[in-house]
């Protein structure tokens, strides 16, 4: 599910042009946005200069009508959003709450309208415009989903689950042998294998998380580690992650996916620490 978190600032309807944050406040926010992204629910996000740079159109009898600068009647305004994309309703308002807003500034949480809820006629409608923004934004917000689903899956070691969101025809590519697997009976007797050695209670962090997607396929790249309590190797590294997925029908499926660990090749030692992964990706 999609929400746009609308940032609404006490007064800013009135802030003269070019009016900026603050340095402090600045940083406390960019850390702030920094956490969505590692957590792999941010699509994206935007400031929004004040009022008094912008323009308002409105229509009287279907002709425009263009009025420059603050708008007299306008009690409150936007300064910007984040568009997320996570499992409901509550916890978007979990991360609206996360905020570091001062006490002037307000959040509005609203869920953005999908393909799927629109009724049929409407449906017929768009689809006569298959690469529309609309689209292409939906399919994006469904990578997003796949992922976070099959990481919840992993967490509970629920192998259904896991396999279900792989094509028959998948390709594995592993940091341990045999590296390379072919099929979902292969891959889930490779899951099967694996997850009896993963920590007892676990959760899956995730960062810089980026998408291409068309209509029709997809790639996805992101770091990840597991976190918790537990002393287990597994939570003392950071490994990347690639993924190809392709639409089958309306359901989205991981055709092949690729996890690695990078090395240092003077030392052919592993390197586990995030700055050094992005690093050795580039």
């Amino acid at each position: 599910m999609r929400f746009m978190l609308l940032m609404i600032p006490k007064g800013y309807e009135n802030a003269d042009p070019g009016a900026m944050p603050d340095a402090k406040a600045v940083e406390a926010m960019m850390q702030y946005n920094e956490s969505l992204q590692q957590a792999g629910v941010l699509i994206t996000l935007d400031g929004l200069h004040p009022p008094s740079m912008g323009a308002r159109v409105t229509f009287n009898e279907g002709k425009p009508n263009v009025t420059e600068g603050i708008f007299p009647d306008v009690k409150e305004v936007l300064g910007g959003y984040w568009m997320i994309q996570v499992n409901s309703k509550q916890e978007a308002i979990e991360w609206a709450s996360r905020c570091p807003a001062s006490a002037n500034e307000t959040i509005e949480i609203r869920q953005v309208q999908e393909f799927e809820d629109f009724p049929e006629d409407v449906q017929q409608v768009v689809d006569q415009f298959p690469l529309s923004v609309s689209h292409v934004s939906n399919n994006d917000a469904h990578i997003r989903q796949l992922i976070r689903a099959q990481q919840r899956a992993i967490c509970t070691k629920d192998v259904d689950q896991i396999m279900s969101r792989y094509a028959n025809e998948v390709i594995l590519f592993d940091v341990k042998p045999p590296f390379q697997t072919r099929g979902k009976d292969a891959v889930r007797q490779v899951w099967k294998d694996a997850l009896p050695h993963f920590p007892d209670a676990f959760e899956m962090e995730t960062r810089d998380l980026t998408i291409t997607v068309n209509e029709n396929l997809a790639t996805a790249h992101w770091l990840f580690r597991f976190k918790g309590e537990q002393d287990h190797p597994a939570m003392q590294m950071w490994m990347r992650a690639t993924a190809v997925c392709q639409k089958n029908q309306d359901d989205w499926q991981i055709l092949h996916e690729h996890i690695s660990v990078p090395f240092d090749p003077a030392t052919s030692q592993a390197v586990f620490n995030p700055e050094s992964v992005m690093q050795s990706a580039e």
